[in-house]
């Protein structure tokens, strides 16, 4: 027997290690380790697989071969247990199966298909009709939690009867089985009558999502819960339809808590998420507003041109808003109240002011005086109509705009035209407003801006932008105030606004071309004059633009593309190309006629061309929403002119499936940045970009996709790679180019960072030279001899780069701007000294005292420096504030801040300058304070795996489910302890971190919910402090929260 050629997942047996060993060559076969986590799981199996065959050759027939499987199965026991394995369990003679207890009744019937294997339902011959099936386990359940795109009256009606047995009510008012319903109105097919008909089920609860946009559920499930831990699962293509359950060809398959342990309880983690996504609001029936917008809603996604209005769902933002609002919140603690919110067209930014504006209100009382700013009458009323619905006072605001006049001038929303013609602000004085908000702020022009913004003083000011970067191409950045690091207060980058669908999806395509750019000078003077001379009038690139276009598209001419160019002369030849080609194009350029420039739109829009050419990245006339297409055939390693580029297909348009994007990749110098530029539109670091590159972009929001044709792969893979192998050579070349370019020898952290757009990480850096210091004296900045621990610290101190607690920051930059004497800091800096000393310090035989460090520290005074300009950064990226951590003041820790497990033991005293004891638990009880501190790991391996992100996550920002110790269950210490709080006076303190490596974020005390299951446990805690909208998005199961 040989090993054909192809996939295999195989775990190595003696048998399989022979045929291995038979291949001719070593370099014919892959082999891996097993994954520790997948050991048990793996190792059962294959033992199953064996024995199982084992018996099946056993002798015998019926009852008589039954009773010698048994015994041999009870032998094999037998033996473990004699081995001194605990908990062996004989099973008993003859084999039997406990299918029900039934103390009330008659037993109920059983799936055909049973509780404890898989199935797949076809609607084929020899399977159990799904409707069927369905009927039973709802007979038979605790808990049963529906998740479908649309709801018919024809699907319901062939439940109801044993919905509403299983549904009927106890003396004591309470159902058997509970119901929750999460559906849509996707397409208009959900039917009114088929959610009334749950409605009146005693314990059936319905949300529902409105927004027909962004509706992300087309999953179909039905989970059933039991006390008995014999629930399961139904996943599969059918709605709640009457032909889906009966006659359609619908496949579902089917699991079981029992059998498939890992699929059902990430089933659970799922539905328990969505149903506490704010997106899913409760339908009553009984209520007529509810019933009235849920036709409306129904109407509009089935085609019935029923405008789109506000409604009792949009009354609270999504939580992508309130992150945005958290972050204003932040900004406006830290003294930076003239905020700039950066966000692309479609991420309701008028909302977020809206909310923001309210905030204030609760803040100051009543209505404080507002201005609303724009550039275009139908803005402001859209925007007036977002206000009054926020507020719900359909009277607030007055219209300043095309001949309205408002009484007054306390709330008004008024063009910049009616602003400047009427001198408003020097009328009503620059102070007059509490809240000024400038929409729209990178289409105003430029005179009219500068004279409004720097004349107005409210307390805050509120500029709304999709690009920082305006029509005239002058800045917006230095009217507001940004951050530390030079960022706007709230950015919604790209990859998270798709992550949202809030975007278009795109499909990118990298493409083959031989041009030669490795003698351009990127980034400098000159660059766009020397791509012109090899892009224009080169027919060979021509050619292949067009070949390409046919063969990804089929046919252009039905595209609606905006094709990007070096110059004008390159556009007009492109336009020559592609009109010779039979592919009828426009150029748009500086000088294009203002009728021809007006019209090009609707030309494109009706399909008179197929594409518009232009070389003027931020001409209006180019940002239309339905474009379909861009060809990106001006090269750039400018990340932002990159994604301007791209954004300009991401709008998202009725009919729109997605944006084709095709990008004609040359050739290139091994040190060109195409990490910046897959980084701007995927969001991956450098390292996941090179496992992306060569074996696909699998972890892209969904429906995009990145495509690598294959020199265009090599190269790209050639030069990520180049970059982190050759990253600290030429990070010292950057440096002296930029000390040569500035004619100083000195030059700050945070400067050279933003500058040259490094990251932290690429100067403290694991292996190799690493640090400030070490890269400074590389380059020939300093002259001082190496100090004896200087390149320890270099690399230590890529320890510290997660640091965001402000008061640990402040210390940090103290002990790095002066000479700092331990004795003059108090007892809780010493603490916090002594965390830092063991965060450097991270080998546990490295005990010693927060005062030896010091020392240490001072006698390597550029290391010293170097810490100090490390904190000034690390301050300027926090966006925290201080906040003690309840039930832990005592202890120098912050809410919702990152920490290394070195500084959480050293906090709470466990780890002192005398013991400094190994921890590897993912527990540990304080007996003196009767608390538990639980950390967790969300992912506990890398890559893909039955067990990701499931036994612990965050259900809402309000609870979250944990899976305790093995060793815990109901009747032990440890379970006890959980289950018996708070009565028993302990309390616990919940941990959390993305992935081995990741610092843990402090999310404070939680209580327990409730509990089930033993031996691992399954607890849900409910915070004692909300967790922050930004880490929910992270320890969520879903993606795009």
């Amino acid at each position: 027997m040989q090993l054909p050629d192809g996939l295999y997942d195989k775990l190595v047996t003696e048998s399989v290690a022979r045929l291995i060993d038979s291949l001719r060559e070593p370099s014919y076969r892959t082999l891996s380790a097993l994954p520790s986590e997948e050991v048990s799981e793996r190792i059962t199996d294959a033992l199953a697989k064996q024995v199982t065959q084992l018996l099946d050759e056993l002798d015998g027939n019926g009852p008589e071969k039954a009773k010698r499987q048994l015994a041999f199965v009870n032998a094999l026991l037998v033996h473990l247990r004699q081995q001194g394995v605990g908990g062996v369990d004989l099973l008993v003679e003859p084999p039997q199966i406990l299918r029900t207890v039934h103390r009330i009744g008659t037993a109920p019937q059983v799936p055909e298909t049973g509780l404890a294997i898989p199935w797949l339902f076809t609607a084929g011959k020899g399977s159990p009709s799904l409707l069927s099936e369905l009927r039973r386990e709802i007979a038979c359940c605790d808990q049963v939690d529906v998740l479908v795109s649309f709801i018919t009256v024809a699907g319901v009606r062939k439940l109801f009867d044993i919905l509403q047995t299983a549904t009927a009510v106890s003396a004591a008012g309470q159902p058997r089985t509970r119901l929750r319903i999460l559906t849509t109105t996707y397409t208009g097919a959900t039917e009114l009558e088929a959610l009334d008909y749950f409605a009146q089920m005693p314990g059936c609860e319905i949300k529902v999502s409105l927004d027909g946009r962004r509706t992300r559920l087309h999953a179909k499930a039905w989970i059933f819960h039991r006390k008995t831990r014999f629930g399961s699962a139904y996943v599969g293509s059918a709605n709640l339809s009457g032909s889906a359950l009966l006659g359609g060809l619908e496949w579902t398959v089917k699991f079981t808590e029992q059998g498939q342990a890992e699929l059902f309880t990430r089933a659970q983690a799922h539905f328990e998420t969505l149903w506490n996504d704010g997106e899913f609001q409760y339908y009553d029936a009984a209520n007529p507003e509810h019933r009235f917008e849920l036709s409306r809603a129904l109407k509009r996604e089935a085609g019935d041109q029923i405008a789109a209005t506000t409604t009792f769902f949009d009354l609270a933002p999504k939580d992508y808003q309130k992150d945005m609002l958290e972050q204003l919140m932040l900004e406006r603690e830290h003294g930076r109240s003239r905020n700039l919110v950066v966000a692309a067209t479609g991420t309701g930014k008028t909302v977020v002011a809206a909310f923001d504006y309210r905030a204030s209100c609760q803040a100051v009382g009543g209505r404080p005086r507002l201005l609303f700013v724009a550039h275009r009458k139908e803005i402001l009323a859209q925007a007036r109509r977002t206000y009054c619905e926020v507020l719900r006072d359909h009277s607030f605001g007055e219209m300043l705009a095309g001949g309205s006049e408002p009484e007054s001038y306390d709330h008004i929303f008024a063009t910049i035209d009616s602003v400047c013609a009427r001198d408003l602000v020097s009328r009503c004085g620059p102070q007059y407003w509490h809240t000024v908000v400038v929409d729209e702020c990178h289409r105003l022009a430029a005179d009219r801006f500068d004279a409004f913004v720097t004349s107005v003083f409210p307390q805050v000011l509120l500029g709304l932008t999709a690009t920082p970067e305006r029509s005239d191409g002058k800045p917006i950045f230095p009217y507001f105030d940004n951050r530390p690091d030079g960022s706007p207060a709230v950015e919604l980058r790209l990859w998270h606004a798709l992550d949202l669908q809030l975007l278009c999806p795109f499909e990118y395509y990298g493409c083959d071309d031989d041009t030669d750019f490795s003698e351009v000078p990127w980034d400098k003077p000159g660059e766009r004059e020397a791509i012109d001379n090899l892009v224009t009038g080169n027919d060979t690139r021509a050619r292949l633009v067009i070949d390409e276009w046919q063969r990804l598209t089929g046919n252009p001419k039905r595209s609606k593309s905006i094709v990007f160019c070096v110059t004008v002369a390159h556009a007009e030849f492109m336009t020559r190309k592609f009109n010779q080609a039979g592919l009828p194009s426009l150029c748009i350029i500086g000088s294009t006629d203002a009728d021809v420039r007006r019209q090009a739109p609707e030309r494109l829009a009706r399909g008179e061309i197929c594409a518009l050419v232009t070389c003027d990245l931020y001409n209006e006339g180019v940002d239309l929403p339905f474009v379909d297409t861009l060809l990106l055939l001006r090269p750039t390693q400018s990340p932002v002119l990159f994604q301007q580029q791209i954004g300009r297909g991401l709008r998202l348009h009725e009919g729109k499936q997605g944006c084709l994007i095709l990008d004609f990749v040359g050739r290139y110098r091994a040190d060109f940045r195409f990490d910046r530029l897959i980084s701007a539109i995927s969001g991956l670091s450098r390292s996941q970009m090179i496992d992306a590159a060569d074996k696909g972009f699998s972890s892209l929001p969904a429906g995009c996709h990145i495509q690598l044709q294959q020199l265009t792969k090599e190269q790209i893979l050639r030069s990520l790679r180049t970059a982190m192998n050759q990253s600290w050579r030429r990070l010292r070349s950057e440096l002296q180019a930029y000390i040569a370019l500035r004619g100083r020898a000195t030059v700050r952290l945070a400067e050279f960072l933003r500058e040259q757009a490094v990251q932290l990480d690429e100067i403290y850096r694991s292996q190799g030279r690493s640090g400030w210091t070490a890269l400074r004296r590389d380059a020939g900045l300093l002259s001082t001899p190496e100090g004896l621990e200087d390149e320890y610290f270099g690399h230590r101190f890529s320890d510290l780069l997660h640091c965001n607690d402000p008061e640990q920051v402040d210390l940090l930059v103290r002990i790095g701007e002066s000479s700092a004497q331990y004795q003059n800091f108090s007892d809780r800096d010493r603490r916090r000294i002594q965390m830092l000393a063991y965060q450097i310090d991270g080998q546990h035989h490295q005990a010693g005292s927060g005062e030896a460090f010091l020392t240490r520290l001072s006698q390597a005074p550029e290391i010293s420096a170097e810490l100090g300009e490390l904190s000034a950064v690390l301050q300027a990226k926090s966006t925290l504030r201080f906040h003690p951590i309840p039930g832990l003041t005592d202890v120098p820790l912050c809410l919702h801040a990152n920490y290394g497990i070195r500084e959480i033991l050293t906090a709470v005293g466990w780890l002192t300058a005398e013991r400094r004891t190994p921890f590897q638990s993912g527990v540990l009880p304080l007996q003196d304070r009767k608390m538990e501190l639980l950390f967790v790991t969300l992912d506990k391996s890398e890559g893909f795996h039955d067990r990701i992100a499931y036994r612990d996550y965050a259900i809402s920002t309000e609870r979250f489910h944990w899976q305790s110790q093995n060793s815990a269950g109901p009747d032990t210490p440890a379970g006890r302890r959980y289950l018996e709080s708070p009565d028993n006076g302990w309390s616990f303190q919940l941990f959390v971190r993305r992935s081995k490596g990741d610092s843990y974020q402090a999310c404070g005390p939680v209580t327990i919910e409730k509990a089930e299951g033993e031996k691992p446990m399954s607890i849900e805690w409910r915070f004692g402090v909300s967790l922050p909208i930004r880490l929910f998005q992270e320890f969520s199961v879903l993606r795009g929260q």
